[in-house]
């Protein structure tokens, strides 16, 4: 379909605004984002001259385009559009209106992708009471509202109320749509990752490989939801070190969505980056390197050199370069990690944190004994406020300070970070 699309488009055609609104959508889909985000900014335009800027299409059309800056990693721009969305929407149809509801749902979700979980969870716990008062506590949205509430716990570290909440959500799931509805598959999905979070990783491995085999039986080998299930399940093998397993099934996904997908869809790029996180973990750095170069030069065509799934991968090439000796080219990949993930996540976020972290390890590896140190004692400070004392990045993050406080001769620093330690 979209050589179709391309073909009209580049014809510079007078195509009214709904169907490059279709056309847009499409793009989306196909992971082509910078192509959607051109023509749903088109529409978003059209409407608002036409419409006005309170036409319910309009407000519809400004929601896709946050969606689309969400996808890009353009948070700012993103958050903007759509609080713009909520605010009219309940000047114009109130507060308790499920259309109003529906925009602070997705707010909650860009408050999520920056990591502003405080905020998501506040405005996801108000989205879930008045669903709950509107709609009742069986309706599929509240449900939904419930579901998406335990993953914001299970992200701020609060996996117990997490599982409390998916375990009765996906009793009630059972009860009314029954074991094989999709909605009941997706709160086993989201509880196996509350189980791997608690460090349950037989329960988290059981609950994936019923869902495979029910997602196999009735959406087929083939569907993006058995695929993600596939990659969940691989994931859990890796964690519990069974990288062959994990090999194999990574293997199968990213040579079905190359044939499903295309080469340059952001779930297959995500495909080969997983894969080359599995050559890591099996010390096959070289293949892993292939790959993730690879991955690397597309996501910047596709999605842009500060995208956050651009970073990830940069990051991980980093990891993998260290590994080959390559230290120096990992230094300037983090450096730009660093720089790029304080501008669009602030200087607090675990994902900042965990980069700084990495470049403060890469300047151990150099010898930069003083830079190390600025940047382990600041992710040390700000992991300890946000991360659980016992979390393996933060514990890294101590290993790697006292060893730079031995080799700047600070001996009573390094013995109170290694005390700290031992008391985990």
């Amino acid at each position: 379909m979209l050589p179709h699309l391309d073909f009209l488009l580049g014809r510079n055609l007078n195509i009214v605004p709904d169907f490059r609104h279709e056309y847009g959508k499409a793009y989306f889909y196909a992971g082509q984002l910078k192509k959607s985000k051109e023509l749903e900014v088109a529409v978003l335009e059209k409407r608002r001259n036409i419409l006005g800027e309170d036409h319910p299409d309009t407000l519809e059309a400004m929601h896709w385009v946050a969606w689309i800056y969400n996808a890009l990693g353009q948070f700012k721009e993103a958050e903007e559009l759509e609080l713009l969305v909520v605010k009219k929407r309940r000047d114009i149809l109130g507060e308790n209106h499920l259309g109003t509801l529906k925009a602070m749902a997705n707010l909650v979700w860009i408050y999520s992708e920056q990591g502003k979980l405080q905020q998501a969870k506040e405005l996801q716990v108000l989205v879930l009471k008045k669903r709950s008062n509107i709609l009742g506590d069986d309706h599929p949205d509240t449900l939904m509202s419930i579901g998406i509430l335990a993953i914001i716990y299970t992200n701020l570290g609060r996996e117990q109320e997490a599982e409390e909440l998916e375990t009765q959500l996906l009793e009630k799931q059972r009860r009314i749509l029954g074991n094989d509805h999709l909605n009941t598959l997706t709160t086993m999905g989201n509880l196996a990752y509350t189980f791997h979070g608690l460090g349950k990783l037989r329960e988290a491995e059981e609950l994936e490989v019923a869902m495979l085999q029910k997602r196999r039986g009735s959406l087929g080998e083939n569907h993006p939801h058995t695929l993600l299930n596939m990659c969940h399940l691989a994931f859990i093998y890796r964690e519990s070190g069974r990288f062959e397993e994990a090999e194999s099934l990574d293997v199968v996904v990213l040579q079905k969505r190359r044939n499903i997908l295309g080469e340059n869809h952001q779930h297959t790029l995500a495909t080969m980056d997983i894969l080359a996180s599995t050559y890591t973990a099996l010390g096959r750095f070289r293949e892993a390197e292939d790959l993730e170069v690879v991955v690397l030069q597309m996501q910047r065509d596709v999605l842009g050199e500060n995208n956050p799934y651009t970073l990830h991968t940069m990051g991980n090439l980093a990891l993998i370069y260290k590994s080959l000796g390559k230290v120096q080219e990992a230094k300037a990949l983090e450096t730009i990690v660093v720089d790029e993930r304080r501008v669009i996540f602030g200087g607090s976020h675990p994902h900042t944190l965990r980069a700084m972290a990495n470049l403060g390890s890469t300047f151990t590896k150099l010898e930069r004994w003083q830079e190390a140190e600025v940047l382990l004692v600041e992710a040390r400070e700000k992991q300890t406020a946000v991360l659980k004392a016992n979390h393996p990045h933060l514990v890294e993050t101590m290993q790697n300070l006292a060893v730079t406080y031995t080799k700047l001769g600070k001996s009573m620093e390094a013995e109170d970070v290694n005390t700290a330690l031992k008391n985990i």
